[in-house]
């Protein structure tokens, strides 16, 4: 989840009159009106007016809310120490972003491409597509299993946005055949309208591991308790990883002479365990990524030496896995390690959702692995 604006932020000026500021929309006259000391943001081409409300009652919500039905707006409540404050934002977000058809494209590509790796994975030969596509069909349960995965993270982001009226697109996936084992570089969505605060930001960026969690787990254990298992040393291939939730998954819903066999994981299993190790990665505490979003929520600020520390692993681990050398240039020039900050930063989180929060930094822990590949 990316979100372009977070840099663009223009507050309005201490030494400008605040109702002079306002005056410019009609919608942000309204805000005068029913608002207790607003505070407008410039966001690129897009105003946000915060504001707790004067008066709050169902009654006093309906005016608000038909004195601002008038205008392009979207607004949402929030509680904030037992006070009710109201966001409004225009241009409203479209129902539907205007780049359905890039989205509809390329997940019908995404489809095929992971359709011909799990078709690869079950054994066919690589060039079989190009003689008879029909037996595309038997990478079906792989593309299900991983278009599911990362549809889930995804879709858990977007719901999450649009819940708060945000403008976000829809997932944009990206397809890759034959150069990757999975058929994917996994999607991507992104988000135009800012983060106002604390909360919002730990909801949207915690929403995508979660949802996304919640099906590759039930994923990789089908897929483990329909793996074969065969004797060691007659297996050839890539070895795999074991992030402590996928080991405690094996020990649950496997059974096999562990000391003379080893799991083979059909394409299923390996669907499942990408997905774990794609959460891993998006939970990393560094700049935009999923991992930065829900720590910088629960720390602010202690986001910025934790991501340093967790760029220096990475370098660590270089030595180990020469993946994560590509992964800390990634961080250094387009992730980056330091969350931007939010709009309202002097909002704090409920206990409720610091729970939330933790639990989300937990799946880091248990989707964890510093090798994930051995050759």
């Amino acid at each position: 989840m990316r979100n372009r604006f977070l840099k663009r932020v223009e507050f309005t000026p201490d030494d400008v009159d605040v109702e002079t500021a306002l005056s410019s929309h009609p919608a942000e006259q309204v805000g005068l009106e029913f608002l207790v000391q607003p505070r407008l943001f410039n966001v690129g081409n897009e105003k946000i007016l915060r504001g707790q409300l004067r008066y709050d009652s169902p009654s006093e919500r309906a005016r608000f809310e038909a004195a601002l039905s008038t205008f392009d707006v979207s607004h949402f409540y929030e509680q904030v120490d037992g006070q009710t404050v109201a966001t409004v934002t225009h241009p409203r977000a479209p129902s539907l972003p205007p780049e359905w058809r890039w989205n509809l494209a390329l997940f019908l590509l995404t489809v095929v491409s992971t359709l011909w790796a799990g078709a690869f994975l079950a054994g066919e030969s690589p060039d079989f597509f190009l003689r008879e596509p029909g037996r595309l069909v038997a990478g079906l349960p792989f593309s299900a299993s991983i278009m599911g995965i990362l549809a889930a993270h995804e879709f858990g982001h977007y719901v999450a946005a649009r819940r708060y009226g945000l403008h976000v697109t829809l997932p944009f996936f990206i397809p890759l055949p034959l150069i990757s084992p999975i058929g994917t570089l996994g999607a991507v969505i992104r988000m135009k309208t800012p983060v106002y605060t604390p909360r919002m930001l730990l909801d949207v960026g915690a929403a995508g591991p979660l949802a996304g969690i919640v099906v590759a787990i039930p994923v990789a254990i089908y897929g483990i308790q329909t793996s074969s298992a065969l004797p060691v040393g007659s297996i050839d291939g890539i070895q795999l990883g074991e992030p402590l939730l996928f080991k405690w998954l094996v020990a649950w819903f496997a059974s096999y002479p562990e000391d003379t066999h080893e799991l083979f994981l059909n394409p299923v299993a390996f669907a499942g365990w990408i997905g774990l190790f794609v959460t891993a990665l998006n939970m990393l505490p560094i700049g935009q990524l999923d991992g930065g979003h829900v720590l910088y929520a629960l720390v602010s600020r202690g986001q910025h030496r934790i991501g340093g520390v967790c760029f220096f692993a990475l370098l660590v681990m270089g030595w180990w896995w020469s993946g994560w050398y590509l992964w800390a240039m990634m961080v250094l020039f387009i992730i980056r390690i330091k969350h931007p900050p939010v709009l309202d930063s002097d909002q704090r989180l409920g206990p409720g959702r610091q729970i939330i929060g933790w639990l989300s930094v937990a799946i880091l822990v248990l989707c964890f692995t510093p090798i994930p590949f051995k050759f």
